[in-house]
């Protein structure tokens, strides 16, 4: 009996998803691969980058990402391109985190770092020890729309695949797509001159487009957590995403939307506190986990 338990158990751990705080140090991994490379990858890379404006360089990569973001959105899994679908994801939040880092740094320049980077170093930056010029390169670059994006995407370059999170970076894409390319027409070729109309039109709802894209983003937030209940929890992304919305509701940038999310998401959930007056207490603390951050500011 307890031989053909064990055996159950056995059965059910390899059913089990792979624990998503190990997939998640994958992309550190990753990190640490692309600043030890930096060099060769710039050798690679330069030809091809190097006559480009990071304007330029900022819109094909965004048009990479909604290209990528676009397929995935599509149920093409039904047709038996499941492989597609997934390396679709990979690229959008590959192309993301790659499009970030580049604006942030033609914006903000590079992050000061030590010469010579070792794992103690990074764990005495973690535990607070960074330096005056690297807190304040990071005060500045946090204010930016592409720090939290290249936050979001490395949350979810790991994470299980979702329509919304592919949502939400495909609508930012073709808002960069998009203004760029009422600009500069010739850059989009013959498909933006087809796109164009419905651009126009999207663009005249803009506040409700980001509106609805900014509850996506705290609907996200939900979603995680209530999936910690279920087999395909994945506490480390639902951690670090709390801490990415807590970064939007902080910034001036995007506090305003944020807010007007929230509102719209109190209303909505007054009649379930009302049946459930319980989930009053865990609502109040996670406004007291927000509040102080932007009071500060």
């Amino acid at each position: 009996s307890s031989a053909g338990s064990g055996r159950g158990v056995d059965r059910r751990a390899r059913r089990r998803p792979a624990r998503p705080v190990l997939a998640a140090m994958w992309w550190l991994v990753a990190a640490a691969g692309l600043y030890v490379f930096r060099g060769k990858i710039a050798e690679r890379l330069g030809p091809m980058l190097g006559g480009m404006s990071p304007q330029k360089i900022s819109f094909n990569g965004h048009a990479v990402a909604l290209f990528a973001a676009a397929v995935y959105i599509l149920p093409i899994e039904f047709l038996g391109l499941g492989a597609v679908k997934r390396a679709a994801w990979l690229l959008c939040m590959w192309t993301t985190i790659g499009e970030a880092m580049l604006t942030i740094k033609a914006n903000s320049g590079a992050p000061p770092l030590p010469e010579n980077m070792s794992f103690g170093t990074v764990r005495q930056m973690m535990s607070g020890g960074m330096g005056p010029e690297l807190q304040g390169w990071l005060q500045k670059a946090m204010l930016s729309t592409s720090f939290h994006f290249l936050f979001f995407a490395l949350i979810f370059v790991t994470a299980y695949p979702s329509l919304l999170p592919a949502l939400v970076l495909g609508r930012r894409s073709l808002w960069t797509v998009g203004t760029h390319c009422a600009k500069n027409p010739a850059d989009g070729g013959r498909l933006w001159a087809m796109f164009a109309p419905r651009w126009e039109q999207l663009k005249a709802k803009e506040a409700e487009v980001l509106h609805y894209s900014a509850v996506a983003e705290i609907l996200i937030a939900f979603w995680l957590t209530i999936s910690l209940l279920l087999p395909t929890r994945q506490i480390f992304a639902c951690f670090l995403y709390w801490n990415y919305l807590k970064t939007r509701y902080a910034v001036p940038r995007s506090r305003a939307l944020h807010e007007k999310a929230w509102r719209q998401i109190g209303g909505r959930g007054e009649p379930l506190l009302k049946m459930a007056p319980f989930l009053q207490k865990p609502i109040d603390m996670a406004k007291g986990w927000f509040q102080p951050q932007y009071q500060a500011r």
